[in-house]
């Protein structure tokens, strides 16, 4: 897929144009340069230019691991990255967390994002998908939303079945026809779909994609509860997770009881969160994210997510970190639907 790279100018094209052969190259077999080096490029032209990366800077790091990572949290509160709000061509928000705003990432253009989850979905899905129905808010009228953004990518033929207020249970079950589907989801929207309303099988050769947790909040299944339940009910062919946040331009997936895989141009690291002494592998800790595809926000992220890094990369996710804030794609919807139950 050609990718334009255009909307950028100076050492943001020439960066562009090395993360889009590096996305390619990784993939193909050995890439033109270092993962280590296009990163620490990118933070320096980050550094330049946002003054939120610049006061994080101590020094000029000499490794991923020096990097200054940016704690997801200072999105809510912080212009984080390189575009201004009148230079994006898009913004997604994050879903908050419980009491508290959205953050904001802006894209000076989603080349960079469309190239690499599309690259990355097709090499681990088990089947490209011709047609989703998703139980996903409609990007057309929440352009906010990253993930669905990410899903309206994988076909041309997309329904949609979410929204702030209830699910569009009979429009969904329409939309499955007779022909394998694609559904992507939230793991609320899906406790919501099999506690109340128990819809028929998908059609044979349908692929499920679960992503987010339910934050400690009002279903009754848990994730292996939830995954059992789609099996029985749904009875898709293959069932795969996936793991994002607004704040990064790239994605992990997996399949239920096995550790997430990130693509070649997505490193996570653990640190220990009190020390940020970084963790050996399979030694757990806060996880940290580097995404090459992170051009405009900030190279490195620091999530509020603990959890192990393999040795050959893939991670395994415990959660939140104890005492952090409830935040993700599912909450903005589900304290809007409370709220409703309340008569608020």
């Amino acid at each position: 897929m050609k990718v334009d790279v255009t909307a950028w100018h100076g050492d943001g094209r020439d960066l562009a144009a090395r993360i889009t052969a590096f996305v390619d190259e990784s993939l193909s077999g050995t890439p033109g340069e270092s993962f280590d080096a296009l990163a620490l490029a990118i933070h320096r032209y980050q550094r330049e230019r946002c003054p939120v990366i610049r006061s994080l800077t101590d020094g000029e790091p000499a490794a991923v691991a020096e990097l200054p990572a940016v704690p997801v949290g200072l999105f809510k509160d912080l212009p984080v990255g390189t575009v201004d709000p009148d230079e994006a061509a898009a913004t997604f928000l994050t879903s908050g967390t419980t009491g508290g705003g959205r953050g904001a990432h802006r894209l000076r253009s989603t080349a960079l994002y469309d190239h690499g989850a599309v690259s990355w979905a097709r090499r681990v899905l088990p089947t490209w998908p011709a047609r989703t129905a998703n139980l996903l808010l409609d990007p057309a009228r929440h352009p906010e939303s990253s993930l669905s953004h990410m899903v309206d990518l994988f076909a041309a033929d997309s329904s949609w079945h979410l929204a702030t207020d209830g699910l569009d249970v009979d429009g969904f079950v329409a939309a499955l026809g007779s022909e394998p589907v694609f559904v992507g989801a939230t793991a609320f929207a899906l406790a919501e779909l099999l506690e109340q309303h128990r819809p028929r099988a998908l059609p044979p050769g349908s692929t499920v994609m679960v992503t987010g947790g339910f934050k400690g909040r009002r279903h009754a299944l848990d994730e292996a509860g939830l995954h059992a339940a789609v099996r029985e009910v749904l009875r898709p062919a293959h069932l795969v997770t996936e793991y994002g946040m607004t704040e990064l331009s790239s994605q992990l997936w997996g399949t239920p009881g096995t550790a997430y895989r990130p693509p070649p141009w997505l490193r996570v690291l653990a640190i220990d969160p009190f020390t940020e002494a970084l963790r050996p592998p399979g030694e757990s800790g806060q996880l940290r994210l580097v995404d090459l595809c992170n051009l405009d926000g900030s190279v490195a992220i620091e999530t509020m997510d603990h959890g192990i890094v393999h040795a050959d990369g893939t991670v395994t996710l415990f959660g939140r970190l104890e005492g952090a804030p409830a935040r993700g794609c599912s909450l903005t919807v589900e304290e809007a639907w409370e709220a409703r139950r309340r008569g608020r």
